[in-house]
């Protein structure tokens, strides 16, 4: 889970002998694009030769660097999450399938979607429902659902379904929002390599491929392996304008598949459902399968990134460059 890979990271940093504070607040304004450094709400200076903005969606860094606030688009969905213990559903045996083996399991309705998988001794369901796309309805953060009124939109749902979800005891719904595929002209990064954004931050996403998370590991890892090279404050900003160029492109694919991806499980009622739901049904995965996350050759693109040989390689490419500027100017 989540907490575990945070707690794991956490001990680590703390045997590397990294400083970390909690409860500290900063805002747009606090953040000194010029002088490299950052005012707490406590009126505290912060100075330090890079910070990196892994602050989310709402990232304050993300904003000092555009220069403004990115607007909230609603996606006209939310998700409902309920969380279930897993004794509850092995004391049925008609629904020990579900939990027996580590399988993610999706029930695809009209403009909807339900994605259910178990871990560590609870079965998570995360139900994705249409909602407003008026401004005026937006929310932030999670708010609790009234659970029996939410069943009553499920009757038509298989009956398996609605067993689990009647066995929970309460829920809580986010709202999504339009992601957006950042060009060359939304910085990352400041002009002088004392501030960077990563994650959510930079690249927040939809969770139709559940790749959040990992597409904010990657983004860390590859950073970590270019600045790792930097000898300095040049080469440090070197190091992070390939991080920009290398991320944007590949967080940016994500993003525009992962909308697809939505499109393809959520959608109405008719006849392009009918023609999914055959291919699903008849049709051996293979390259362009209505299901990315049985495609193959997606497979492969998604799951099979490498840090390490990205980073190198692209670094690689900037060195013999350099090498091959200096040779043309030899006199």
């Amino acid at each position: 889970m989540r907490a575990d890979l945070r707690q794991v990271l956490y001990d680590e940093a703390i045997a590397q002998g990294v400083a970390i504070r909690h409860g500290i607040k900063i805002d747009a304004s606090g953040v000194d694009m010029i002088n490299g450094t950052l005012m707490t709400d406590a009126s505290e200076t912060i100075s330090a030769d890079l910070f990196i903005g892994a602050d989310g969606g709402e990232s304050v860094v993300r904003t000092a660097l555009l220069g403004y606030k990115p607007k909230a688009i609603p996606h006209g969905k939310i998700v409902h999450r309920i969380l279930i213990q897993e004794e509850d559903i092995l004391a049925r045996p008609h629904l020990r399938y579900l939990v027996e083996e580590p399988n993610i399991i999706v029930w695809l309705g009209p403009e909807c979607e339900a994605v259910t998988y178990g871990l560590d001794g609870v079965f998570n369901i995360a139900f994705t429902w249409p909602y407003s796309t008026d401004p005026k309805d937006i929310f932030f953060g999670a708010q609790p659902v009234n659970l029996d009124e939410f069943r009553t939109n499920l009757t038509n749902w298989e009956p398996d379904l609605r067993e689990i979800i009647s066995l929970g005891k309460d829920c809580l719904r986010w709202e999504f929002f339009e992601p957006i595929a950042d060009d060359e002209r939304t910085p990352w990064v400041d002009e002088a390599g004392k501030f960077c954004i990563v994650g959510d931050a930079a690249h927040r996403g939809l969770p139709y491929l559940g790749q959040g998370a990992a597409a904010g590991i990657e983004s860390v890892a590859t950073l970590a392996q270019l600045l790792g090279k930097a000898t300095s404050q040049d080469e440090v900003r070197q190091s992070l304008g390939i991080y920009q160029t290398l991320r944007k492109e590949r967080t940016g694919h994500v993003i525009r598949a992962t909308l697809k991806t939505g499109e393809i499980w959520q959608m109405a009622d008719g006849p392009l459902k009918d023609d999914r739901d055959r291919r699903f049904l008849n049709e051996t995965p293979t390259v362009g399968y209505p299901n990315p996350l049985a495609d193959p050759f997606f497979q492969e693109w998604l799951w099979g990134f490498d840090a390490t040989r990205t980073a190198n390689e692209a670094w690689g490419r900037i060195s013999l460059k350099t090498i091959d500027n200096h040779k043309g100017s030899r006199i």
